[in-house]
């Protein structure tokens, strides 16, 4: 469904995220690597609206793996290009590992920052940067610690500790609830490719929680998945789902993977890019289509139900 240019410049901008959000005093900072090195570590900490961008040279077609680690579950960094103030990789939707191709040469900026809520309070982060940069063609060097995904999310006073390990091209996902009043079991799935992201939210505004996690699969496709839960009254979790865009004869025409995911307010979110007969897989011309969900009652489950569309 297309709808007018005005609609689609105001949905286009859910994803826009401003750089270091909120962010009033920015130290500046570059990242040196050793001879002969592929990575460096980098420990810091920052305070309040203070914020550090840490930039590197590299050139496009390296592949890049970022992996953060902040104590305060706040902080996130993002990714930005030569010359741009665009992000590649938001981190406060997208989690704390970045990994992917670089799209020119130039000088890139990781921004490391506190969302509104800590910034406010002035509260403190101390953090370790894991930066790994390989030549076209090879893989980038794993980050020091050499965790897979690892990531605490608590809202409502629910928390869920998600982590995944990796085996091939496919991933274990573990999600470990705690504060729920009848039960706290770990929930374990295999998924196809990486997790790249995990969120906590309330769509639905009724204190009881949902847990997404979002995985990437492997090859040039790169098909998004979600793992999503939802605390069901509070009292154990019940599992959300969401039909996959290929199997909607609508939804899918002109669908190739590349999937985005965010929880933007109270609405789940899927971007793609859009591809017209051919087109190759890395450059798709038929602009960009986005799916919008509501979080509905069904009859074994929770479920995302398509509630706009829009395509830009």
């Amino acid at each position: 469904m297309k709808i007018g240019l005005a609609s689609s410049a105001l949905a286009a901008m859910l994803f826009v995220t401003p750089t270091a959000p909120f962010a009033a005093d920015v130290r500046q900072e570059t990242i040196h690597f050793q001879k002969g090195a592929s990575h460096a570590l980098v420990r810091g900490s920052i305070k309040g609206s203070k914020s550090v961008d840490y930039t590197l040279h590299a050139k496009g077609g390296q592949a890049m793996v970022i992996d953060f680690k902040p104590s305060n579950l706040s902080a996130y960094f993002n990714v930005l290009p030569p010359g741009s103030e665009t992000a590649l990789f938001v981190g406060s939707s997208s989690g704390n590992r970045f990994e992917g191709t670089l799209p020119a040469d130039g000088v890139y900026t990781i921004q490391v920052y506190l969302m509104r809520n800590a910034a406010r309070r002035n509260e403190t982060a101390h953090y370790t940067l894991d930066v790994g940069i390989s030549d076209s063609g090879q893989t980038a060097a794993a980050p020091l610690s050499g965790a897979a995904f690892d990531r605490e999310l608590e809202l409502h006073g629910i928390r869920f500790h998600v982590t995944s390990t990796h085996d091939g091209s496919t991933s274990t996902v573990r999600i470990v609830p705690s504060g729920l009043e009848i039960d706290n079991s770990p929930i374990v799935r295999t998924v196809d490719g990486t997790v790249t992201g995990a969120e906590i939210a309330d769509l639905n505004v009724d204190r009881s929680p949902e847990i997404y996690v979002y995985a990437t699969s492997a090859g040039s496709g790169s098909y998004g998945s979600v793992i999503a839960y939802s605390a069901n009254r509070r009292k154990s979790l019940s599992e959300i789902t969401l039909t996959p865009v290929a199997e909607d004869k609508k939804l899918s025409k002109g669908y190739m993977g590349h999937d985005e995911f965010a929880v933007v307010e109270s609405t789940f979110v899927q971007r793609f890019p859009v591809y017209r007969d051919g087109d190759t897989n890395a450059k798709p011309t038929g602009g960009m289509r986005q799916i919008q969900y509501k979080l509905k009652p069904g009859e074994a489950s929770w479920q995302l139900k398509v509630d706009r569309v829009v395509e830009y």
